[in-house]
């Protein structure tokens, strides 16, 4: 169940990254790393990479996706097994 809700949160987080810093940037990188696989080394790297930005791009990527996850429920269903459907 966890590991859903970190790929979801670094999901929200990746797409936030590359409309603001671009598909190339270091932080999307990471960021994509630990959407696809939210291990631990993944998620250290995101965190580390998240620190190492200027803080307003920071914190513009958390209001961003604080946004999605809180005004788009689908955004949680379709990374859940099932893609939210009952089955």
């Amino acid at each position: 169940m966890f590991d859903n809700a970190g790929r979801v949160m670094f999901t929200a987080l990746h797409a936030a990254a590359e409309a603001r810093l671009g598909a190339e940037h270091p932080c999307t990188g990471a960021l994509a790393a630990a959407a696809l696989d939210p291990a631990p080394d993944a998620v250290r790297a995101a965190e580390d990479a998240l620190r190492a930005l200027p803080e307003a791009d920071r914190l513009a990527l958390m209001e961003a996706t604080h946004r999605t996850l809180r005004t788009d429920p689908a955004a949680w269903l379709a990374l859940w097994p099932g893609g939210g459907r009952k089955q």
